[in-house]
């Protein structure tokens, strides 16, 4: 899994995107999560290609949230130049921090969900770079993987089928070595039906929590308030602490490969693991209740009958209560007919 890039400023213009108990947002956002729409009968989804060889030391990541999200590490000692569509640098990744060019519209127009019809293409100016994190890590909403543009062929959607419909790049350089960090688009034709989780047994939470999934996406979400009086630890896809519930909040422990894969825009993030530490805790409510993507729940495969409802998946999230360990254990069933 992919560490996700950290930084505090700027703060995406004050959009913080929190994940709680909120259906209604939740089943909003299951229609922004960097996907557009072909008159109803598709979706377009960005999709990140394997990296070239020569930048396999670097940690790289497309998220979508409400629009696709690149987030690169780089723990080399060469500096990674990304460049806009005209060729202009307006960022240094590493090494040992992270560098923006405020005088470049780009790295303006990359940094909102807002761009481009706030800040004009044209806006740059004298380079003015400026260190804009401590650490060499960065994530950016690069206009370049925007699926809104992209044209989707009428032989396409009548194939109803999943097809490539265009490619996109973002050049970078990484010491003297010119290369790119590339992908394509992918069109999806509109599901005959829907992959819904469901919790049946919240193990050593039964009494002490709500334990419920969050249906009405594609990506599936769990949302979970404690009320016991001792920490409870769900742990990760990788049997790693995940998410810590306690009388003092929800903490997120920023170790984790699958807080990283699900961490909402805005949130606490770090990068790697140093040295044998692999919990750092960080809250990420004060509240005793949290929402949150759940890659485990989610279905993606083919469905061989798309006209039976059945259950598709079996799922569990190991959990520990103080020294006693459970599972929370659930289903993905498929339901046929429209989301």
């Amino acid at each position: 899994m992919v560490p996700t890039a950290a930084h505090t400023p700027p703060r995406r213009g004050g959009l913080v995107v929190a994940l709680i108990a909120a259906s209604l947002l939740w089943s909003l956002a299951a229609y922004g999560h960097g996907e557009s729409a072909n008159e109803g009968k598709g979706t377009v989804r960005v999709v990140l290609d394997p990296l070239p060889p020569e930048l396999s030391a670097l940690q790289v990541q497309l998220r979508r949230t409400l629009a696709p999200q690149l987030l690169v590490a780089n723990p080399t000692d060469e500096p990674l130049m990304v460049a806009d569509e005209k060729g202009r640098t307006f960022l240094r990744i590493g090494p040992g921090k992270t560098e923006g060019d405020l005088g470049a519209a780009a790295f303006h127009r990359t940094n909102t969900l807002m761009a481009p019809g706030t800040i004009p293409a044209d806006a740059s100016g004298e380079p003015r770079w400026t260190v804009v994190e401590a650490t060499p890590n960065w994530g950016w909403f690069d206009l370049r993987l925007r699926t809104g543009p992209v044209d989707v062929p009428h032989q396409v959607v009548d194939a109803d089928e999943r097809a490539s419909v265009g490619q996109w790049s973002v050049p970078v350089r990484l010491g003297d070595t010119e290369t790119g960090i590339s992908g394509h688009f992918e069109y999806v034709p509109a599901a005959k039906g829907i992959a819904q989780a469901q919790v049946v047994d919240a193990g050593a939470l039964k009494g002490q929590a709500l334990v419920r999934a969050m249906p009405g996406s594609a990506r599936p979400g769990l949302f979970l308030s404690y009320r016991g009086d001792t920490p409870a630890t769900l742990m990760g896809a990788q049997d790693e602490p995940f998410l810590r519930f306690s009388s003092q909040g929800v903490e997120a422990n920023l170790h984790s490969p699958t807080w990283a894969r699900v961490a909402p825009a805005g949130s606490p993030t770090l990068v790697a693991t140093q040295g044998d530490t692999n919990v750092r805790w960080a809250k990420v409510s004060d509240g005793r209740s949290y929402g949150w993507i759940e890659p485990r729940a989610a279905y993606a495969d083919t469905v061989e009958d798309p006209t039976r409802p059945h259950v598709v998946k079996r799922w569990q999230i190991p959990l520990r209560i103080g020294d006693n360990s459970s599972h929370i254990e659930g289903v993905t069933r498929w339901v046929p007919g429209l989301p």
